[in-house]
């Protein structure tokens, strides 16, 4: 069912959409508020975050995207994605229709990809700290009559300034690389954790949810959730939210 679109939204919930994403403090409050915000803007909950320290892009977090889909992409189609480039070359929100042109889109190498796993077109935007990109935000519909406008890669662009604010707030309260002060690595807790309840941390603060940590894993997800509860018990943490921020943090609340 289409979502309302941003444009269409009441100023002050349009605001307190951009709001929540300036306010985020982690990777996963950060993909959680523009999950929510994007969901609006297209009618599409498909979202991928992106940060782009190192070689290659490096998933973040993702919501209502098939595994598949982002290893394909992972495997190396970001090398030649269109939408990728002219958001690196330009700074600013593209989406592929555009950027290869509406009479050549549908035999387009990317609307191949997006096709086979069910999606019709495709956005991203910049995520900006100091004048550098350092993430790129994603989203694609399976709307195959609703290609995206001018206006929503405005509304895109406006989502993604929201975004870089809160990323660089994230960066200069944090300390360390990159990825550890965005939640792409957690910190090492002052506790050292065995490798199962490591990988499962580092998932939690990647925003992964108890059935996709099972599934990437392969375990159940009553395991997850006990590797998720000890977790909380050795942290202090009283919900999955504490529990971020105490492996954000690399401090015990005991």
């Amino acid at each position: 069912m289409p979502g309302i679109h941003l444009h269409d939204l009441p100023e002050r919930l349009l605001a307190d959409r951009l709001m929540s994403i300036a306010e985020s403090r982690s990777v996963a409050s950060l993909g959680e508020a523009c999950c929510a915000a994007v969901g609006e803007l297209t009618g599409s909950p498909t979202v991928g975050l992106y940060l782009l320290e190192g070689d290659e892009p490096e998933l973040a977090y993702s919501r209502h995207v098939a595994d598949d889909f982002l290893d394909n992409y992972k495997a190396g189609f970001w090398k030649t994605d269109p939408v990728l480039d002219t958001i690196m070359t330009r700074g600013r929100a593209a989406d592929g229709a555009s950027v290869i042109g509406a009479h050549h889109w549908a035999g387009s190498e990317s609307c191949q990809m997006l096709r086979h796993w069910g999606f019709s077109y495709n956005m991203g935007g910049p995520l900006v700290c100091d004048s550098r990109i350092v993430g790129v935000l994603f989203t694609a519909t399976r709307d195959a009559h609703s290609p995206y406008t001018a206006l929503l890669r405005e509304r895109m662009d406006i989502l993604c300034r929201a975004g870089s604010l809160a990323l660089a707030n994230m960066m200069n309260a944090g300390q360390g690389s990159a990825r550890i002060m965005l939640g792409v690595m957690p910190p090492q807790p002052p506790i050292k954790l065995p490798p199962r309840s490591a990988d499962v941390a580092q998932r939690v603060c990647r925003g992964q949810t108890n059935k996709e940590i099972a599934r990437d894993m392969g375990i159940s997800d009553q395991t997850v959730k006990e590797h998720v509860a000890n977790l909380c018990k050795r942290f202090g943490a009283h919900n999955r939210t504490e529990l971020v921020a105490c492996l954000m943090s690399g401090m015990s609340r005991q």
